[in-house]
């Protein structure tokens, strides 16, 4: 009796009235990447609005209305039909909502989702007073901006994005079946807990079509043995979100903005394919190191040579969280021999070639400040007591000639000139071991720092978010390109050259077993193992990895202590993905700039002065004629 009780005062509906609240639907800021991607959001819900039903797939549409509400374009919010129908079926044991499409706008947007007599009287009166302010095509896009679709997504612009990362104008009749059946039980159908659950729920939506005229029996044969062919999107990124948090909030408050509140597409020059091949590669490689490494983090930074677009970023090991302590650009730690281009450089701004030799032999250099002595040793603590030419000293990352080349070719404020022109802009000690890289520097100063080299000596500011456009699509900020020529294009080249050695032959062969593209680089491995770099560009990329503990006590180990067993193949393994999905436009070459020669050097002379080995080294045309 309690149940037709009910259904009596369901059907007086008329004799209720009562005010509609504001309505305040919460939306979000959204990331989109450089290659048209969804990274993230900024807000308290994943939710984007959209402004018209006409950027809805008219599937969306169809499915919603011929299994949620088929009486909607007949009634004023309440379907007295409907609600007898569900209290019958109810009374016979069949559990029926019978809540109308605006009714549920009306529980979604101002009620809880208790079952109280009480609250199904509120439900229906709000549904009526909707009607009353609102046509049927704005009820609908409420109710598609508010509707919650599972996983995390809030209104079908962002349903679409998680589950098959299209905007909702693009979505097929099975895709848009599957949504729609998803709004019965986001969690119960989660096509990916329950696949066949999910599968048979949207097979039902897609027979609702056919009951009211929208699909033929004939299609719906065909479509329902189609598989759910899920896209689902990628959370890839995290740490570059947070890093931009940062920038936007400290930007936005000059024009009186909120980033969780107001609605803001923000692009950035991210591209998924390489923030995914980033994070893929230092996924496999973390797996490889052994147990007493779990806890190491890891630092990678990725640049566009001829933008300074960073492209991509990973700030700790894969089970880090995000919004912690980001070690791409947070930290500072010594970046050992991966500092070495800088020397080396600098001696060749000064009129030194690749060929002029440097001895590899015990030093003993007394600083002239401190008055402390210091005695570098090659890794192995081995050397050939032989005067070698630079580019087999970069190739083989020969400390003793490089501190050779400091105490006789240059001195440490040259070196430290250098790196700051070139864009390292932490505090560099003028001490002889600044040769090595004994001076903490950060990952993201380094990728800048080398990037300038790949580019052939532009010093680019670095970009990270591209444009901020309003919710109307209207571009409000613009980041430009800006850069300077800070080193000769020549000077360049040659420092390229000697750093492909590092990986065709050098400290960073290990690569080869990844990536056969032109590629240069240098690794860096600190005093004790604490830290391990490597720092590599193709004639488009450069990117910086550190790898290291966050308590410098701890030390890296067995095969993994050095840049070139540790870091070396992430960016090898990180590469090789790259020219998978992006072959046009990464398989190009190193260019030689105008001015430069090749020649045949002499690299191994006999007692008798004849020579046994020669190399063919480029110079500039300059140096040939000295």
């Amino acid at each position: 009796m309690r149940k037709i009780l009910l259904l009596l005062i369901f059907i007086n509906i008329n004799s209720f009235s009562q005010n509609l609240p504001p309505i305040n639907i919460e939306y979000a800021s959204k990331v989109i990447s450089d290659d048209g991607k969804l990274i993230g959001y900024f807000g308290n819900k994943n939710r984007i609005e959209i402004f018209s039903t006409s950027s809805v797939s008219k599937h969306v549409i169809n499915c919603l209305i011929s299994t949620e509400d088929r009486e909607f374009y007949e009634h004023d919010g309440v379907s007295v039909k409907g609600l007898i129908r569900a209290a019958w079926q109810t009374l016979l044991g069949s559990k029926q909502g019978g809540s109308t499409l605006t009714m549920q706008l009306a529980r979604n947007l101002f009620l809880s989702n208790e079952q109280t007599i009480e609250r199904k009287l509120s439900e229906i009166e709000l549904a009526q007073e909707l009607e009353k302010k609102y046509n049927k095509d704005q009820i609908l896009l409420l109710y598609l901006n508010t509707v919650y679709f599972g996983r995390g997504a809030y209104g079908i612009w962002a349903a679409s994005q998680e589950y098959f990362q299209k905007t909702p104008d693009r979505l097929t009749i099975n895709e848009s079946a599957l949504l729609i059946g998803l709004l019965k039980s986001p969690n119960g159908y989660d096509p990916i807990k329950y696949p066949e659950k999910a599968l048979k729920r949207r097979n039902e939506v897609l027979h609702n079509l056919v009951e009211v005229g929208k699909l033929t029996q004939k299609d719906y044969e065909k479509l329902k043995i189609l598989p759910l062919n899920l896209n689902l999107r990628e959370n890839i990124g995290g740490y570059y979100l947070e890093y931009i948090r940062k920038i936007l909030n400290e930007h936005l408050y000059k024009y009186g903005k909120v980033l969780e509140k107001d609605q803001i597409e923000i692009k950035i020059p991210l591209d998924s394919r390489i923030q995914k091949a980033a994070e893929n590669a230092i996924n496999y490689q973390f797996n490889l190191f052994p147990n007493n490494m779990k806890n190491v983090q890891i630092g990678l930074i990725c640049i566009e040579n001829k933008t300074g677009y960073i492209k991509a970023m990973v700030g700790g090991n894969p089970s880090s969280n995000f919004k912690g302590l980001n070690h791409a650009t947070q930290i500072k730690r010594q970046p050992g021999s991966s500092f070495k281009p800088f020397l080396y450089g600098s001696l060749l701004e000064k009129g030194y070639d690749l060929s002029t030799p440097l001895l590899d032999s015990p030093i003993v250099i007394i600083d002239s400040i401190t008055k402390i002595s210091w005695e570098p040793q090659n890794d192995d603590s081995l050397y050939t007591g032989k005067a070698i030419p630079m580019i087999l000293a970069i190739k083989d990352s020969k400390n003793l000639c490089a501190a050779y080349a400091i105490k006789n070719l240059t001195n440490p404020d040259s070196v430290i000139s250098f790196a700051k022109r070139l864009g390292i802009t932490s505090d560099l000690y003028p001490y002889p071991s600044i040769a090595l890289g004994t001076s903490e520097v950060s990952p993201i100063e380094m990728a800048r720092a080398i990037t300038t080299i790949a580019s052939g000596g532009l010093l680019h500011k670095l970009i990270s978010i591209k444009e901020i456009k309003d919710k109307y699509n209207n571009v409000w900020w613009q980041e430009s390109i800006d850069t300077i020529r800070v080193l000769d294009t020549k000077i360049c080249y040659l420092l390229t050259y000697a750093l492909q050695t590092v990986i065709d032959s050098g400290t960073a062969k290990s690569i080869r077993r990844f990536y056969s593209y032109p590629a240069a680089g240098k690794t860096g491995t600190t005093q004790n193992y604490t830290d391990a770099w490597f720092v590599g560009f193709t004639p488009n990329l450069t990117t910086a990895i550190w790898i290291g503990f966050d308590n410098p006590q701890n030390k890296l180990s067995g095969l993994y202590r050095y840049g070139g067993s540790a870091a070396a193949p992430i960016w090898g393994k990180m590469m090789a993905e790259i020219v998978r999905k992006i072959p046009e436009y990464y398989k190009s070459k190193f260019i030689i700039p105008e001015g430069i020669e090749f020649k045949k050097t002499c690299i191994e002379y006999k007692k008798d002065m004849n020579c046994i080995k020669e190399l063919t080294i480029p110079f500039i045309n300059s140096q040939i004629e000295k």
